[in-house]
């Protein structure tokens, strides 16, 4: 495309230029704060806790040793991490965790949506539903997202991205994440739970080091619509540029969506939602690499090292990947057999593959009206595969 080969020749002159360390850079730090806090429901029935994870950086490039870039790359390996929100439910013991991974232009915040008819209600809260089934749940900032690290754009990718998650699940496992009141845990159950680019990150994961107990992965298949390339392309430009991120010093790798155009992105054809959120969503944005979107085509391909129970949570009405035109390449929706039918051949060794299918809902599933329905078939579907105690 010629949008990303201009955008990765501007990354390239950055990398030669830019300084060595890594920019403290938060997604979207000059959102209104009112805004910011407005966005995020309660933690209703559990104890939560931000904490920093160090995370390893294996991008999935090669950098040349000794060379300018080789020298940046190194100093950067050792000064990234990720922001994890480690939550338990209160009044149980948990000995399974939920790892929460977001998508593109969203952070940790995703996983509990705040609803505007209700500033006290968990109504779009996958935290709360984890919590009152009884699971523990960590909801992370991906790599270069959020309020953690941002390393040079070009080595925030698929492959880096999966090892951080790894470094995550390695410390949960290990009592390497702090929780409420200092405290630390050892998990013996990890499930990965995704959504629409961090199901990419937790499938391929699972896939890599094949160190998780299920996988549930949300707004998601292996085939995009036919618009969907064009769409996110001509809908994102340089963060820098953008009045959330002006002064950031962000290279122009990092992206963001341009004004006006999330329902477009992430909402669009369903209406089922209420368009305060959708508003919200827009005024908190964050970013997305360009190495993560030219990841996309090549993650698709994948036939995956999945040995553990996956479970596909999809809107029928999601505008990225189920078809729209009477010729398309995308996922047909119409069922969840069909959704399973398309995708099965994508994961040999699952011992399981289920689906869920809410109607009228679009991409970002935790965002429509319908999304308690999702969180109540997926904690169902959860507890008769790895259970909370």
């Amino acid at each position: 495309m010629t949008r990303t080969l201009c955008l990765r020749s501007l990354v390239v002159a950055a990398l030669l230029f830019a300084a060595s360390s890594p920019v403290a850079a938060h997604a979207g730090p000059n959102s209104d704060p009112r805004l910011v806090a407005a966005s995020v429901a309660p933690d209703n029935g559990r104890a939560c806790h931000l904490s920093k994870v160090p995370v390893d950086l294996q991008p999935g490039i090669y950098i040349a040793p000794g060379s300018d870039v080789g020298n940046t790359y190194h100093q950067e390996m050792s000064l990234q991490f990720v922001v994890v929100k480690l939550c338990l439910p209160k009044g149980k013991k948990a000995s399974t965790v939920q790892v929460l991974t977001h998508g593109i232009t969203y952070s940790h915040r995703y996983w509990n949506i705040a609803d505007p008819g209700n500033a006290k209600a968990d109504t779009y809260s996958w935290e709360a539903a984890a919590a009152k089934a009884g699971y523990a749940t960590a909801a992370i900032d991906r790599l270069g997202n959020g309020d953690s690290s941002h390393p040079l754009s070009n080595f925030v990718d698929i492959t880096s991205n999966s090892t951080a998650l790894h470094n995550v699940v390695h410390a949960l496992r290990n009592g390497g994440v702090e929780g409420p009141d200092g405290s630390r845990f050892t998990f013996d159950k990890v499930v990965l739970v995704g959504h629409s680019y961090g199901s990419y990150t937790s499938m391929i994961e699972a896939h890599r080091f094949t160190d998780v107990d299920a996988v549930i992965l949300t707004g998601f298949t292996h085939r995009v619509n036919n618009r969907t390339p064009f769409v996110i392309e001509s809908s994102v430009y340089p963060a820098e540029t953008d009045p959330q991120f002006a002064g950031t010093g962000l290279d122009p790798g990092y992206v963001t969506p341009q004004p006006d155009t999330h329902r477009k992105l992430f909402y669009d054809p369903s209406t089922a939602v209420d368009p305060r959120i959708i508003d919200r969503d827009a005024a908190t944005k964050g970013t997305v690499s360009q190495s993560e979107i030219d990841n996309y085509f090549l993650v698709q391909s994948v036939h995956l090292n999945i040995n553990v129970p996956v479970l596909l949570v999809n809107g029928d009405l999601d505008g990225i990947f189920c078809n729209r035109e009477p010729v398309d390449m995308g996922t047909d929706c119409s069922s969840s057999a069909r959704i399973i039918e398309q995708e099965k051949p994508f994961f040999p060794k699952a011992p399981s593959l289920d689906s869920v299918l809410i109607p009228g809902v679009g991409h970002d599933v935790n965002a429509f009206h319908a999304a308690p329905d999702a969180f109540t078939a997926s904690m169902a579907w959860l507890l008769g595969k790895v259970p909370p105690r």
